[in-house]
């Protein structure tokens, strides 16, 4: 069955006057071993910041999917082929930290800012690896969107089903390989051949949260 829109945004909505999940979310999907943001941020200094988008999209098939992109190979970039939300650094000439994500987002994938509608931030995420603190934001467009993926930066793009993050049978437990060969252990999604963990899937885990009627 193919749910409205307004239906998920209304129950995201509901949910949010109960305060956002946070880290009693993220906890479900952390690497093991990792500590919540604020002990990270009490022990490092001169941290980045870096926004993202987790946008709500309409595939072909007219489901209501989470847009997702795989990162191009870069020996410098810890992060490198990896699946993560559209986003970046936030830059001095940013009015904002919503702008920063949303003009990351025009230049990864051609979205225009325009068609972007913003329900609410997400709790802010730091990554150790990078230095980063990564401010999330939870959007949605109701177009039927076309892409421009950035060839520099983007090596695929997806839509996922918000249905394929709801069903916990979805997610795996044990250890794995990472897109740069490390030994990783943490509870992460298989999308087609792609594994989604770390700092993407912890975020996933707090808009799943904000989807549950509870």
């Amino acid at each position: 069955m193919i749910v409205a829109l307004d239906f998920i945004v209304d129950q995201i909505k509901k949910s949010l006057l109960r305060g956002l999940p946070g880290e009693l979310a993220h906890i479900k999907l952390a690497p093991q071993h990792r500590k919540p943001a604020s002990d990270y941020l009490s022990q490092v200094e001169n941290y980045k910041t870096g926004c993202v988008v987790s946008l709500i999209v309409k595939n072909n098939n007219k489901e209501w999917c989470l847009l997702l992109m795989e990162r191009v190979s870069h020996e410098k970039d810890v992060h490198a082929n990896q699946i993560s939300f559209p986003g970046g650094k936030h830059e001095d000439g940013d009015a904002s930290y919503f702008e920063t994500a949303l003009r990351e987002l025009q230049e990864e994938l051609g979205v225009p800012p325009e068609v972007v509608n913003l329900i609410s931030p997400l709790s802010e995420l730091y990554i150790p690896p990078s230095n980063f603190l990564v401010k999330p934001f939870l959007c949605f467009s109701k177009e039927q969107l076309t892409y421009n993926p950035n060839k520099a930066e983007v090596r695929s793009f997806m839509e996922i089903p918000l249905s394929f993050f709801i069903d916990e049978s979805n997610i795996i437990h044990g250890g794995f390989k990472s897109a740069r060969g490390y030994d990783i252990n943490a509870p992460f999604y298989e999308y087609n051949s792609h594994k989604i963990w770390g700092a993407t899937a912890m975020m996933i885990a707090e808009i799943v949260d904000l989807l549950k009627d509870e």
